[in-house]
């Protein structure tokens, strides 16, 4: 009997397990069925928020995340989907006897990578954005490093929707270029996606500065020099290399 796609091997009586806490890498996840799990155990969503390393996160609402309309076109990507949906939503059937620690921990990397996914799709929606307006509006991701920019807040961006293709860049509203997140917050890009900053700048436009920033003029003793196209310059650590951000985010 195969209790889980990939988790299980073929055996006539699948083995049962005792429901326990099982805690690894900051979580703490009972392992068995929700109807007897202890009130000491927060929802796996508020621990995944918690972590340090996952501040740029806003949490997503459970029912949201279950809603199959939400996580349309992800089921191919993630071998246990389902239980990976169950681990989000807090709602563990009665199949969570028979996974061993083994199980689960393979099981929480593919829900921290499909709760990424779900959250590029949370924040372009109206409860989404105003989550994330209250981290912009408190600087929690940076400041832009070009000096005519006087220190403007930034936002957070994938340059793709694929998974595990490229880091999380970060995105200015006022010089409108894009620069390397620091080295701490090694993310999936794909976690925020590429239209986030455009839907939050046309949803809050007292936002978008675009039109108040001035391009540093160059001169040489004295005369300006003559640029051979409009666009300014990309800032030094304006970086699109390829990136491959950590297995377990």
């Amino acid at each position: 009997m195969q209790i889980i796609n990939g988790l299980h091997k073929m055996r006539a009586t699948p083995r049962k397990f005792t429901p326990r806490i099982f805690q690894v890498n900051g979580f703490s996840i009972y392992v068995g069925p929700c109807k007897s799990c202890p009130s000491a155990i927060e929802p796996w969503i508020k621990q995944f928020c918690s972590l340090s390393e996952h501040k740029w996160y806003v949490p997503i609402d459970r029912d949201w995340a279950a809603d199959w309309f939400n996580n349309y076109g992800m089921k191919e990507l993630f071998p246990n989907y389902d239980i990976a949906i169950d681990t989000i939503s807090d709602s563990h059937s009665d199949d969570w006897a028979y996974l061993s620690d083994d199980n689960i921990a393979s099981i929480l990397v593919q829900a921290k990578q499909l709760y990424g996914l779900l959250h590029a799709r949370w924040i372009c929606q109206a409860k989404g954005l105003t989550q994330m307006k209250k981290k912009f509006e408190s600087g929690i991701f940076g400041e832009c490093p070009r000096f005519n920019c006087n220190g403007q807040h930034l936002l957070p961006m994938g340059t793709t929707l694929k998974p595990r293709h490229h880091s999380v860049k970060l995105f200015c509203p006022k010089c409108c270029d894009i620069y390397t997140a620091p080295p701490t917050m090694r993310i999936d890009g794909a976690h925020f996606g590429p239209a986030f900053p455009h839907i939050f700048l046309s949803e809050y436009s007292d936002f978008d500065k675009s039109t108040d920033f001035k391009a540093f003029k160059m001169f040489a003793f004295g005369f300006p020099i003559k640029k051979t196209k409009k666009r300014f310059e990309p800032h030094e650590t304006n970086h699109h290399e390829e990136e491959f951000p950590r297995n377990d985010v």
